[in-house]
């Protein structure tokens, strides 16, 4: 029996193998590239390359499994993103039952309790759905935003000093890094202490406003960084630029309308169970500085 995780490359599912195989678990990984591995995890775990859309691939790398971590992949070429969430998610529908896995992890997000309106996250909803038709035991786990957005402002925090988002400064959403997401999920796929179908939001140690983390971004690079809110169409441009289908920008860009509207909330309350540990400064030190520390000519 083993724990298998898919995305084992991922932000997310990465961390979790890594810290499965550090616990002593038989852990199974679902990749797409077996390189991009860690090396821990290359070494200890049991790997089976495919994609997460191949049915019968997940199925029969999954057998055996008595926990499963799922997430749905980015596609950001994808024609129709709704329709490939939809589809991934009866892929993991058809293992778990094939399998008879019995207890599963999703990854889904804050704002997955609203079937229409937050793009990619209602199609998570749909996601849950479909699990929650299948799985005997599953949590959903729902955190905030990903500090991890950040690293993908580095060039533009290099060059202009500029954060550049389609969301005003003073939004105030949850942030967290996913290495805590990853240590949620693998006390859960570990202990199993736990049954039935449930939901888990994850907040980060605090709600921050985006210029708020624009002078956390400041102090903890020694350098001037402002929040630069974009709009919807400059956005859905930028995301054009990087090779995003007409779809997907457009669903994202109603993700942001959603997550910037005064009336949003998460559906789950921030508890001392869904705040976790690592501050934003702490992820700034950690992540960015070095990574921007590459960017620059020395």
């Amino acid at each position: 029996m083993s724990i298998a995780i898919a995305g084992a490359t991922g932000n997310t599912g990465g961390r979790i193998a890594q810290q499965l195989v550090e616990a002593g678990a038989n852990v199974t990984v679902l990749v797409r590239n077996p390189e991009k591995l860690h090396p821990v995890i290359r070494q200890n775990a049991t790997v089976h390359q495919g994609l997460l859309e191949d049915t019968q691939f997940v199925i029969e790398a999954t057998q055996g499994a008595e926990a499963l971590y799922w997430v749905v992949p980015y596609n950001f070429g994808a024609p129709n993103f709704r329709a490939y969430q939809h589809h991934v998610g009866n892929v993991a529908a058809a293992a778990i039952a094939a399998n008879q896995i019995p207890y599963v992890v999703n990854l889904s997000s804050n704002g997955a309790h609203l079937p229409q309106g937050m793009g990619p996250i209602s199609g998570l909803y749909e996601v849950e759905q479909r699990l929650n038709a299948i799985a005997q035991n599953i949590v959903h786990l729902r955190p905030g935003f990903f500090m991890e957005n950040y690293l993908m402002q580095l060039e533009p925090i290099r060059t202009t000093n500029s954060v550049f988002l389609p969301v005003a400064g003073d939004c105030r959403l949850a942030m967290i890094a996913t290495q805590d997401i990853a240590t949620v999920a693998a006390k859960l796929l570990l202990q199993r202490h736990w049954t039935g179908h449930s939901v888990l939001g994850l907040h980060g140690p605090t709600d921050l406003s985006f210029d708020e983390a624009a002078a956390v971004l400041s102090q903890e690079l020694g350098r001037s960084i402002v929040h630069v809110s974009i709009t919807s169409e400059q956005f859905r441009d930028s995301l054009l630029h990087i090779g995003a289908s007409e779809n997907v920008a457009a669903d994202y860009v109603e993700m942001w309308q959603g997550l910037s509207n005064p009336e949003y909330t998460p559906a789950e309350p921030r508890t001392s169970q869904t705040t976790t540990h690592t501050t934003f400064a702490q992820f700034v030190r950690e992540q960015v500085s070095p990574q921007l520390s590459q960017l620059i000519p020395s």
